[in-house]
């Protein structure tokens, strides 16, 4: 049954500002890092090789998501684009949970853990989210909008099209006999177009080399990620799960153990959790309808962990404007740097990226609101880690990684010095990283360079740039 939407205002606005705030706080350098998945599929569109973009896969990603941040970077290569079309996804998810389930089945997406964690992420499980939703709420619909929605839900991530077919099933054992068959065949064609590119990826031994799961590891994780207010939930979602939601929700389930058992899917990933959401809101939303109740203790819930998260975030950004109010080695840089210039951005990874809670300050020097269009200093594969996925920046070739690779460095700065151009080798946040400064002087070595210190990093040493401007 459709709600009143004007119920769900504060709500929407509530997971607007949440999204929002993860949009500034995930501007960092892992950003451009998993943007750069997507240049293949820029290429092809630029090449017009239609055939190309349906058959690109990343890792269990169909290629929905890729294709349309390629078409962002050919039109508007600007970072909070991609980042801004993440989070719009998030917030559709609670629009149309909320438009057929509810304001409190709103409220509970609105403030999913691992979905706000992935909301504003240059990946497609926003997108994946929003599929699922739509899957449930055309569910009863009629059959050409569901298959539609099955249809988007495929092409968007693989565990995304179990979860839908867990519905199909439900549609087909509880629907009109006249139109089993028309659905069946209508979301075969529909998933036809990737389906080569699918079996592809079953066949390769690559997609079933995750490392081998521990149970232990993975439950505590799958606990920490719902978090106590999600524990408490948990007894209302397994009462209110009906219909379809309960059949997409024992698939999906299945799926993901299986995936994560044969080495498919990696046990320490977050995002997978996310997936869930959606059948867990309608299931909260039936439950809710059934003992009115139970909306005091949602909304509690829902609002104690979406304000902590959202407290969480208000930190993080703090941390970022004081630290623009310092002056670090990428500004250095990037004062005394000339159009035709090289910025080589260097940090070490100094934790894992899993939770979604590292950031970094400095790549804000960077506006996300400005164009950065994928750079080609020479010719090489784009998603080759070593190049530092270039960017265009306003007359400088902006890189970043974790390390310098002498063969990829050498590449670059010697076209760049034959177009008269110098590079600038920014090196931040590093002294955790034992013998990182010693391996980057051997890499810069046969260059003329000039070396300054510039302020302090976050308590992490002193930042330092070097001006290379020919060889020795």
């Amino acid at each position: 049954m459709r709600k009143n939407t004007s119920a769900l205002i504060p709500v929407l606005i509530f997971a607007a500002l949440l999204r929002v705030l993860r949009m500034v706080v995930r501007w960092d350098e892992l950003t451009l890092a998993y943007a750069a998945y997507a240049e293949p599929l820029t290429r092809s569109l630029s090449e017009f090789h239609p055939t190309a973009l349906i058959g690109h896969w990343v890792g269990l990603h169909p290629p929905l998501h890729g294709v349309l941040h390629a078409c962002l970077e050919l039109v508007a290569p600007i970072p909070f684009l991609w980042m801004g079309m993440s989070a719009l996804m998030s917030l559709l998810t609670v629009y149309v949970i909320g438009r057929y389930a509810g304001w409190a089945a709103a409220l509970l997406v609105a403030t999913a853990p691992v979905l706000l964690l992935d909301a504003a992420e240059v990946n497609n499980y926003p997108m994946a989210g929003f599929a699922l939703a739509c899957v449930l709420i055309t569910a009863r619909s009629h059959w050409v909008w569901f298959v539609l929605s099955v249809v988007f839900a495929g092409w968007s991530h693989l565990l995304a099209g179990v979860g839908a077919a867990g519905v199909v099933l439900w549609r087909i054992w509880t629907g009109e006999r006249t139109e089993r068959v028309g659905i069946l065949a209508w979301v075969v064609i529909g998933l036809l177009p990737i389906a080569g590119g699918m079996l592809r990826l079953m066949g390769l031994g690559s997609t079933w080399s995750q490392p081998d799961v521990d149970v232990v590891t993975w439950g505590l994780m799958i606990l920490d990620t719902v978090g106590i207010e999600g524990l408490i939930l948990a007894p209302m979602v397994v009462w209110g799960l009906r219909g379809p939601a309960r059949s997409g929700w024992l698939v999906l389930g299945v799926a993901l153990v299986f995936a994560v058992t044969m080495g498919a899917a990696a046990a320490h990933q977050r995002p997978y959790l996310g997936l869930f959401a959606p059948f867990a809101a309608m299931a909260v939303g039936h439950a809710v309808q059934r003992k009115p109740w139970l909306l005091y203790l949602v909304v509690a819930l829902c609002l104690f962990r979406g304000l902590r998260f959202g407290v969480d975030d208000v930190r993080r950004i703090n941390e970022i404007r004081a630290d623009l109010q310092t002056e670090r080695g990428i500004d250095f840089a990037l004062a005394n740097a000339r159009p035709g210039d090289t910025v080589w951005l260097v940090a070490p990874a100094l934790e894992a990226d899993d939770d979604k809670t590292a950031m970094s300050s400095v790549l804000w020097r960077l506006p996300p609101w400005s164009p950065m269009a994928i750079g080609r200093p020479v010719d090489f594969e784009y998603k080759d880690y070593r190049y530092g996925q270039p960017r265009e920046w306003e007359g400088l070739m902006v890189h970043s990684s974790t390390e310098l690779d002498a063969a990829a460095f050498d590449h670059v700065v010697q076209a760049r010095f034959a177009e008269g151009g110098r590079v600038w080798v920014v090196l931040y946040d590093y002294t955790p990283a034992t013998g990182l400064t010693d391996r980057l002087d051997r890499v810069m070595q046969p260059y003329k360079s000039q070396r300054q210190n510039v302020g302090t990093d976050r308590g992490l040493g002193v930042d330092q740039v070097s001006m290379l401007d020919g060889l020795k």
